[in-house]
Order: structure tokens, then sequence, then C-alpha cells
């Protein structure tokens, strides 16, 4: 199925109510707070759902997993400390957390992949490049690894999931 596919399959969830049963995992973002400045949507459940409809419907099904499970991890790790939200961690445990939610759906053939990705969303920000500023080896072979496309893909959709001025979808 395409990424297309399970975001019919994700709304339908949410229409009928059955998100909680069917993925708690992802129903428990709501209410789980994020800093203001970098997430003015709303809580993580919200991002996470505008992340989702930014996925494009034709990309890879690994895409659309990887965007709905790539904060999941923010709902054991997330802490008001230093005066903001923060949620240090939860790539590496959202990426421990997927496969169990990968493996109800029938996607147990995605689970590497899709933690791979979900583990590594973050990685722009850890750069943290200036304009001009060459990569180095090692973020240099980082870019070169087979997945590293699919893993714009994500972040293309992660950041659009931080839109200014949105409200809550739920």
């Amino acid at each position: 199925m395409t990424a297309g596919g399970w975001k019919k399959e994700f709304r339908k969830c949410l229409s009928e109510g059955n998100l909680p049963d069917l993925m708690p995992e992802v129903a428990a973002l709501k209410g789980v707070p994020q800093p203001h400045e970098y997430h003015p949507e709303g809580d993580a459940f919200d991002h996470t759902v505008l992340a989702v409809e930014a996925v494009a419907d034709e990309d890879d099904e690994r895409v659309f997993w990887a965007v709905l499970l790539h904060d999941i991890g923010k709902t054991r790790v997330t802490e008001f400390r230093d005066g903001r939200w923060r949620a240090h961690g939860h790539d590496r445990i959202g990426a421990e957390m997927a496969p169990a939610i990968l493996r109800r759906f029938g996607r147990e053939a995605l689970v590497d992949d899709v933690c791979w990705l979900i583990r590594h969303h973050q990685y722009e920000m850890s750069w943290q490049l200036a304009p001009g500023q060459e990569l180095t080896r090692r973020q240099k072979a980082f870019t070169e690894h087979i997945l590293f496309p699919l893993l714009k893909r994500v972040c293309i959709a992660d950041r659009a999931g931080r839109i200014a001025g949105q409200g809550s979808i739920n």
C-alpha cells in the first residue's frame, strides 16, 4: 500500500474514534506538551496529524509509518526542564516502540527501515550547519545511506507539521 492508502486508513481511524483501540501509542500523544516556539500548532498529537497530512500520497509507505510514529517516544520522556518542555531521547524510545505497532498492522517487513527513519528524524537539527558550511566526512557518509532519500521525506513532513496558528485537530 502507498502512503496515500495508509493516510486514508488513518483518517478513518480518526473519524470513527477507534484510534485509542488500534494505535494507543499514537492516541497517547494527545495532551503531550511541546515547546510553543518550535510547535505552535499544539500538542504532539496535533503535530503528528499535521505531519501525516503532509506526507505525499505517492510516498513509500515507510515514510508514512515513520512520520506517524516519529514522536511516540515523547509520551515517555517529555518533561518540563530548564524553563521549557523537552523530550530528549524520544527518537530512540520511539524506535524501540515502533516494532510492536508495525507488527500489529502486518508490516513486520518494514520494521528495520522505519525504526532507522524514526531514530534519525532529527539529524538536521543535530548537524546545525551554517550557510555554506561543508559536511564532515561522517555526515557525507550518512547522506549516502540507502534510506537517506526517505529520511529527507520524513523531515519535510515533520517540518510541515509545525504550522503556526493551527488549533487542535480533535
